[in-house]
């Protein structure tokens, strides 16, 4: 899928639909997915496939990628020969093959089989491939927060065995994010440094590399569209192009193509764009991909004022969408152009339809791309929606006898808003002063945080010389934020500080005047305020994927030790800090 941001027409602009076909093109490349099978007896091999090895299985799923029948004949005997011979490592890559047999949400199950699979392996690839498969898939499904706590898992996991390539990988996707969330100057130096070491590393360094090149190279032009430096996006597309010809990839070939005729659009060079799609069409396999072909035809037909072609390709792209129910930025054009259409044909009845399914659209997009209010210009925002709706509204109503139940129904109905709307504004407040709190709390707590050094006779079995140690092994441990290790238990601590549990425990509960339990909770909330206040990125992730940066073992505990220190849920207190900002 393509950006859509026209700087000739601003009313058009939209975020890229480019990332899907970024994911897709991935998903490709990727050459391990989990697929989990059903049938656990033994399975009988077919005679002109049973004799091959593993090797020959693959290279002739590869030779039959554009047949799917045969592509799914070599994957499952790949997947048989591995079940007989009980190989969980092959049986993890037998999965793989059926990444493009299955669509995302069949895959996404086949992702948490894999992962439990091998959850118990302490192996270079996995589980981590699995969370990171699944991260992907996720945003294919526009679920975009699952997507960030998969891959947050899987880099940890990769950072674990040292798997440089998983985590580029993870890095790209992660980029793909930030360009949905508006950084697209973070994510382009993102791209830009995993160029760098893939350029600097010899071909046979990485598995993937090749296919993680081309990919790096798509992700790159897509930011610049996204900046709109299209002379620089239209290089790195073209650069594309060349790479993928050089290494014999036809995928990534036509999706560049593709690519660049989305740029030329932008560009205003109506031919070159038609020309493009017209090349990469017979290859294009995605619903999303097919709604971008119809959606480019539709604007430039439309700029050409020929009408009738213009509305036969949005029709094709909006019954696309129906179809697969996947609202990208690009859908909102459509429905624009629909309560447009309708409204010149003074067709009201449709022209509600589709105010309704444009609402519809902006509460999806606002949910699963955070940023994107900040670089959209609407020509339709949800108010004058909502204005233009209730004047069709009140027209077909103007066709039959008003009732008073209607007009004691919209009295109600605003009664009952302006109730929320104070009760709203009350707990506002309340949040706020909380908030405020919060922040006078950590004045006052940095002024009297200092550690008590006088003798204490319960302490008087403990020499002065482990005290010493211990007070200062703690000082240090704090300093370096050793308490979002989510494996630390107060027998693992002493042991790190050459001392026994009895003993720590005894000064921690005298010096930092809480238990064990408690002063690692409190670091580590602590810790989180901090990040929250400075870190922009961090604000944007799930309260799940904080949880896990912090050491918590889920998202409940986290919010129950965050509320027991504030008095406020996570949740509110990013919301506050936003709103501070803004």
């Amino acid at each position: 899928m393509k950006n859509k941001i026209n700087p000739n027409n601003p009313s058009l602009t939209t975020l890229p639909i480019l990332l899907k076909i970024t994911t897709i093109l991935f998903l490709f490349s990727v050459s391990i997915q989990w697929v989990k099978s059903q049938n656990t007896q033994s399975f009988q091999i077919s005679d002109s496939l049973k004799n091959k090895t593993y090797k020959e299985l693959y290279k002739g799923l590869n030779s039959n990628y554009n047949d799917p029948i045969k592509e799914k004949i070599y994957a499952t005997a790949y997947l048989n020969k591995a079940k007989n011979e009980n190989d969980t490592i092959r049986i993890a890559n037998a999965y793989s093959q059926f990444v493009s047999i299955n669509n995302s949400k069949i895959a996404i199950k086949y992702c948490d089989s894999i992962i439990d699979l091998t959850k118990t392996l302490d192996h270079f690839e996995y589980p981590g491939y699995g969370y990171m498969i699944k991260g992907i898939l996720s945003f294919n499904l526009g679920e975009n927060e699952k997507a960030l706590d998969n891959y947050l898992i899987a880099q940890k996991l990769s950072q674990k065995h040292n798997n440089i390539e998983q985590l580029l990988y993870i890095k790209n996707a992660i980029g793909d994010l930030k360009n949905l969330w508006g950084n697209y100057q973070e994510a382009l130096d993102s791209f830009k440094s995993i160029l760098r070491i893939l350029e600097l590393q010899n071909e046979n360094k990485f598995q993937n590399h090749n296919r993680l090149y081309l990919r790096t190279l798509y992700s790159i032009s897509n930011s610049y569209i996204i900046g709109r430096k299209y002379d620089s996006a239209f290089m790195y597309s073209k650069k594309g192009i060349t790479e993928s010809l050089l290494k014999n990839d036809s995928a990534s070939y036509y999706n560049f193509v593709s690519q660049t005729g989305g740029i030329a659009y932008y560009q205003n060079n109506f031919k070159m764009t038609l020309d493009s799609l017209d090349k990469a069409l017979p290859y294009e396999k995605t619903s999303n991909g097919f709604l971008n072909d119809h959606y480019y035809r539709g604007q430039i037909f439309r700029k050409q004022h020929k009408d009738a072609k213009a509305l036969y390709h949005f029709k094709k792209a909006d019954s696309i969408y129906n179809a697969s129910n996947d609202v990208v930025p690009e859908v909102r054009d459509i429905q624009e152009y629909f309560v447009d259409y309708y409204k010149k044909n003074s067709d009201i009845e449709n022209q509600l339809i589709y105010i309704d399914r444009l609402i519809y659209v902006d509460s999806i997009i606002a949910h699963n791309y955070k940023n994107i209010n900040e670089t959209l210009i609407k020509k339709y925002d949800t108010p004058k929606l909502l204005s233009e709706k209730e004047k069709i509204i009140t027209n077909l109503k103007a066709r039959e006898k008003k009732s008073s139940f209607t007009i004691f129904s919209l009295i109600t109905l605003v009664i009952i808003i302006l109730m929320l709307f104070v009760w709203l504004f009350k707990k506002q407040r309340v949040l706020k002063e909380r908030f405020n709190n919060i922040l006078l709390k950590e004045k006052q707590e940095t002024v009297s945080k200092k550690i008590s050094e006088k003798p204490s006779k319960e302490l008087s079995d403990i020499s002065k010389k482990i005290v010493k140690s211990v007070l200062l092994s703690l000082k240090e441990f704090e300093v370096s934020n050793a308490f979002l290790d989510n494996n630390l238990t107060l027998n693992s601590l002493s042991k790190s500080f050459n001392t026994n549990s009895n003993y720590l425990s005894k000064i921690i509960n005298f010096y930092k005047k809480q238990n064990f339990s408690s002063y690692i909770s409190d670091l580590r909330i602590d810790y989180c305020i901090e990040h929250l206040k400075t870190n922009e990125t961090f604000r944007k992730y799930s309260i799940k994927a904080i949880a896990f940066e912090l050491g918590f073992n889920n998202a409940e505990s986290f919010s129950k030790a965050f509320y027991k220190r504030t008095g406020l849920y996570p949740s509110n207190f990013i919301k506050e800090i936003e709103n501070n900002i803004n």
